[in-house]
């Protein structure tokens, strides 16, 4: 529960007002203090490792999965783009929705793809079918960039209740929206006021994390919705 921000000049790092009430939160490495204002000319180390090595054989195919150039998406770039997993632990780097002329927008990775091959979801629509593994892949290799997406709550999911489904437009379900922006929309989802679209659809050897980036838009208040974020209960795990 914190903020990482650049300004094309240099890094900042500063917690959110949530991180000081929650009880299992602990202090990030290299960012002991709550209250403190962190400031940097280079990305923190933390974050750093995080962003691929150029020298790695998969860094091209990789970034121009993430819709970015190879030969110039700098470390912020990718790292905002990517989410910055890494084995071994939880830290997850979002983008934070940015102010558009309408409200609000978020570009995003679709999470779970995978999952429906072997499973069914509920929704208020009725339940899916689960995938074989050849229809699956001509849902996803049907999908365009500019298609419209539908965004629906799952019911019954006990690991994650704020989870929220994405569909094809023809009622095909392709993914999960990542957790924490699930519970961000959550409260406004109902409104109709949330809408998605497809930005690149990327093949199979992308693997199942790259499949799909969207974006994800509202005419809801940006202020309105930035202090939600800031609120912290979409970025609790």
């Amino acid at each position: 529960m914190a903020k990482l921000s650049y300004d094309a000049d240099r890094y900042f790092f500063d917690y959110l007002p949530a991180a000081k009430t929650e009880a299992s939160f602990r202090p990030l490495m290299g960012f002991r203090d709550l209250d403190e204002h962190y400031e940097s000319d280079e990305l923190f180390p933390l974050f750093h490792e995080r962003v691929m090595d150029p020298a790695r054989d998969d860094f091209r195919r990789v970034v121009e999965g993430l819709d970015l150039d190879p030969d110039s998406a700098t470390p912020w770039e990718q790292l905002s783009r990517s989410g910055g997993g890494s084995e071994g632990d939880t830290l997850q780097v979002t983008p934070i929705p940015h102010e558009t002329a309408e409200g609000w927008a978020c570009r995003t990775l679709l999470s779970g793809l995978r999952y429906f091959e072997k499973k069914s979801v509920q929704t208020q629509e009725g339940r899916t079918n689960p995938y074989s593994s050849s229809d699956h892949e001509k849902v996803l290799a049907s999908i365009r960039p500019g298609d419209h997406l539908r965004l629906r709550r799952e019911i019954g999911n006990s690991y994650n209740p704020s989870a929220v489904l994405v569909f094809t437009e023809d009622d095909h379900v392709v993914g999960y929206l990542p957790d924490w922006l699930a519970r961000f929309v959550g409260p406004v989802l109902d409104e109709e006021i949330i809408t998605a679209q497809v930005d690149r659809v990327n093949p199979s050897r992308a693997g199942w994390h790259l499949r799909l980036l969207v974006t994800v838009a509202s005419t809801e208040s940006f202020d309105v919705a930035l202090d939600r974020l800031r609120g912290g209960a979409a970025l609790q795990y």
